[in-house]
């Protein structure tokens, strides 16, 4: 799901499609929806990242200290695991159900 996001977010510009209001006056539209998209899949995927750490992390750590036991590192990869894995199913259910539209 992650390489799925980050292919299609390259916060780099092309400079050939960049126009900072020029002679015309005119805006790069395309360049600043696809900066805009992809500010917006980064602070998603932060987003992801923070809800899996809090969930797992209560969840998994009974005894926090200053290091982690193999229960609680076993249990936080497992955890973590089902819980993209469920957002996968749940993407690709949304984007399925969406062509269908």
């Amino acid at each position: 799901l992650f390489q799925k996001i980050l292919q299609g977010s390259d916060a780099r510009v092309p400079p050939s499609t960049m126009n900072f209001g020029g002679v015309n006056g005119d805006v790069d539209m395309e360049g600043t929806k696809r900066k805009v998209q992809n500010e917006l899949a980064a602070a998603a995927l932060q987003d992801l990242f923070q809800k899996i750490t809090d969930k797992c992390y209560v969840k998994c750590v009974v005894k926090p200290g200053a290091k982690l036991d193999n229960n609680d590192q076993t249990c936080l990869a497992k955890c973590m695991d089902r819980y993209l894995d469920t957002m996968t199913v749940v993407s690709q259910t949304m984007a399925a159900r969406s062509q269908q539209q």
